[in-house]
């Protein structure tokens, strides 16, 4: 198995422990391999009182992770003809349960995401203790376009997010700058990619103690020291107010999607709300179901249980048609010309959406034993 991480240890006690996505060109994008390689380790490091800290890193100047590697699991999915799918199922399964233990961490991890991060790569960064970021950051779970959904904890990040713009973002895949990110809450900071060395130089040279909390504290000192003073460039943020507005008018409305449909082309004010509204256009109207479903039924779910949510979803997904379908016209054949199963959200069947929450397993969820550790 060829590696796709390297691992490295710094500081004179080599107390802090790098896990760096080397897979630059296809942006790092996620095989099962490199989870399961992350994990392996990330989980010995949390066990390990030696590791003070955790950095995930990434190699490319352009990308911390674009995602999951979907072409990879388009082919799983047309090599099993509808039977189960192991490969595919243990993707989600495993990446899951790294998503959670970065989450729920007792030590420090820090994440570099520089770049691109969308989809699975906000999975790894999102649960982190210090999201930091670069004015190059671009965030985004444009899972619509594909006939996926927003997962990895992609119910968590867009429950939270506030005046319902995590609605919107999760129907249109719109992108964040690193002004959003930092405004939402999905950043903790933002420095200058040229000052990565320096940073991580800095955190090498500390005395590392077993007290989690402070060597937070001491972590959070450096990077605010590295803070960029400059006004950061924003996109959903300088429409919130609208966004707003429209997301609670459709809430209010009879039917949500007629009223989110019917009413997108008064949004059309700029180039970055034109782009939002065309992908929401293009992609899967059951995705667009699903996304709103998970929202509403996210609400007072622990951590815990939208995880498990998710993954009956996923092997949901894996099993329907349009997440196929969307895979093939995108990165596949690319003639970006999909046969959704529905032609709208509103066409969508309330039984055909509850087909993907419904578990394909009997017995115990795969994901049961969340929470019940440490």
């Amino acid at each position: 198995m060829d590696s796709l991480v390297e691992f490295e240890y710094l500081g004179a006690d080599e107390a802090i422990a790098v896990a760096r996505m080397v897979r630059e060109k296809p942006l790092n994008s996620l095989l099962l391999d490199t989870v399961n390689q992350l994990a392996e380790k990330i989980y010995a490091w949390l066990d390990d009182d030696n590791i003070a800290c955790i950095i995930l890193d990434s190699s490319s100047e352009k990308a911390f992770c674009a995602g999951a590697d979907i072409t990879a699991l388009y082919h799983s999915i047309k090599e099993s003809a509808g039977a189960d799918n192991p490969y595919a199922e243990s993707f989600f399964l495993n990446e899951y349960k790294l998503d959670y233990a970065i989450h729920t961490a007792t030590k420090p991890v820090i994440a570099w995401g520089n770049g691109i991060v969308m989809g699975g790569g906000l999975g790894l960064l999102g649960g982190c203790s210090h999201r930091v970021g670069t004015p190059a950051t671009r965030i985004a779970m444009p899972e619509i376009t594909i006939g996926l959904f927003p997962d990895a904890g992609g119910t968590y990040f867009l429950s939270k997010l506030p005046d319902h713009l995590g609605i919107f973002a999760g129907l249109t895949g719109c992108m964040l700058s690193s002004g959003d990110a930092i405004a939402l809450d999905l950043l903790d900071v933002v420095v200058a990619q040229g000052d990565k060395q320096a940073i991580i130089a800095k955190l090498a040279e500390q005395s590392w103690t077993h007290d989690p909390a402070l060597n937070a504290k001491t972590i959070t000192h450096i990077l605010s020291g590295f803070a960029v003073g400059e006004t950061l460039p924003t996109n959903l943020m300088n429409h919130r107010e609208v966004i707003s507005e429209f997301i609670q008018s459709c809430l209010d409305a009879k039917n949500f999607f007629d009223a989110f449909d019917s009413g997108l082309s008064a949004l059309l004010v700029d180039e970055w709300f034109a782009g939002a509204v065309a992908t929401y256009q293009r992609g899967s109207p059951t995705t667009a179901r699903i996304f709103f479903e998970q929202i509403r039924r996210s609400k007072g779910m622990s951590l815990e249980e939208m995880f498990q949510m998710e993954l009956v979803i996923a092997y949901q997904c894996i099993r329907h048609p349009d997440f196929l379908e969307g895979v093939r016209a995108l990165l596949v054949d690319k003639d970006k010309n999909p046969a959704w199963v529905y032609p709208s959200a509103a066409d969508v069947p309330e039984e055909y959406l509850d087909e993907h929450f419904q578990p394909v397993w009997e017995g115990v969820h795969p994901l049961s034993e969340l929470g019940r550790n440490g």
